[in-house]
């Protein structure tokens, strides 16, 4: 999957979860706010009429004259057109009943009494039925305030997981590649080319990790090529100096025998496998002949009995500097050549 794609999953999921947050915010919100607009505009109108219609009956004595019973009737009224829970509208119907025959003229005091107590007891009635109604909403308002906590905190602590996943995983999805890739160039400039990098955490990552590899080998092909030519080289500067009927030494910069032929043996009895690497001075101890043939002076010996030619070996050395490529050069050893001459 390319990192486009992934960054695009991560983050929509990230985006959804927001959205899908605030729309489960928005809509608990609207159930909380209706269902106090509604416990507060309905349940409490009805208690202010019971409430007005229990003040007419503390406040006035029987029999209720007819400005009394008017305003009795006039809250009555509201209370029926604001019936809004199950049993209020016969528990309204029956104080209808009653205040009709409080109202009548006719009742004995004794029976406007049983009257008025049947309106007080359907005004209790009423009440209880509202103010059970409030219990009801009140607990259904804390319960929906409870799962909105439960559903918003569940939702929050999922987007914080995804953010939390977001934030560990990413960085290393982009650094750790990053990092085997210059580990892998590090290896390359220590010519490691046996070096491969296998990504598979996205397309853009595997595809150069295929060129990374394709660097390498080409790289590695490359440097066996070379070797392969200084090798033929060497062995064809090998054969050329065993060939040649003159004694030939040749020294490394360190004053060490790299390579000695037949010629030079026989007349230094020297063996090649003891000699190579071994420092010339050393050497020189225990053998004058060689003592004389590595000396930078002329003497009557070694003029009259021998033709010697040194030959300094030096060798480009490349130095880049900030505005061009300076050539330079150094001394990579000798090569002694001489030979017997008649006296």
């Amino acid at each position: 999957m390319k990192i486009k794609k992934k960054l695009l999953l991560g983050f929509g999921l990230l985006f959804i979860m927001v959205i899908v947050f605030g729309a489960v915010s928005i809509y608990y919100i609207k159930v909380i706010s209706e269902t106090s607009s509604i416990t507060l505009k309905n349940n409490y109108a009805t208690l202010t009429f019971t409430r007005q219609m229990r003040t007419v009956l503390d406040e006035n004595d029987l029999p209720l004259n007819a400005s009394v019973a008017a305003t009795f009737n006039q809250a009555l009224k509201k209370q029926e057109n604001n019936i809004t829970e199950p049993g209020e509208s016969a528990a309204t119907a029956n104080l209808r009943k009653a205040f009709l025959l409080l109202a009548t003229p006719s009742l004995t005091l004794k029976q406007q009494e049983q009257a008025e107590r049947d309106v007080r007891l359907q005004l209790k009635d009423i009440e209880g039925l509202n103010m059970h109604a409030i219990e009801v909403k009140n607990n259904f308002t804390h319960s929906t305030v409870d799962n909105s906590t439960v559903y918003l905190g569940g939702m929050v602590f999922i987007t914080f997981l995804i953010l939390f996943v977001l934030i560990v995983n990413f960085p290393g999805f982009i650094l750790n590649p990053l990092g085997e890739l210059a580990n892998g160039l590090q290896q390359i400039s220590k010519k490691n080319y046996d070096t491969r990098l296998y990504f598979k955490t996205s397309e853009e990552f595997t595809r150069l990790a295929d060129a990374f590899n394709a660097m390498a080998t080409q790289l590695g092909e490359q440097e066996n090529a070379d070797l392969t030519k200084l090798i033929a080289a060497e062995l064809r500067i090998k054969t050329l100096i065993e060939e040649m009927p003159d004694a030939v030494i040749g020294l490394n910069e360190k004053q060490e025998i790299l390579f000695i032929n037949q010629e030079a043996k026989k007349m230094l009895n020297l063996n090649e496998k003891s000699v190579i690497g071994q420092s010339v001075a050393v050497l020189a101890k225990n053998n004058q002949l060689l003592t004389m043939f590595i000396a930078d002076t002329e003497s009557s010996l070694k003029t009259a009995h021998f033709q010697q030619k040194t030959l300094k070996v030096t060798v480009p050395n490349l130095k880049p500097d900030l505005d061009s490529l300076t050539v330079a050069s150094y001394a990579a050893g000798t090569i002694h050549v001489f030979k017997a001459v008649g006296v």
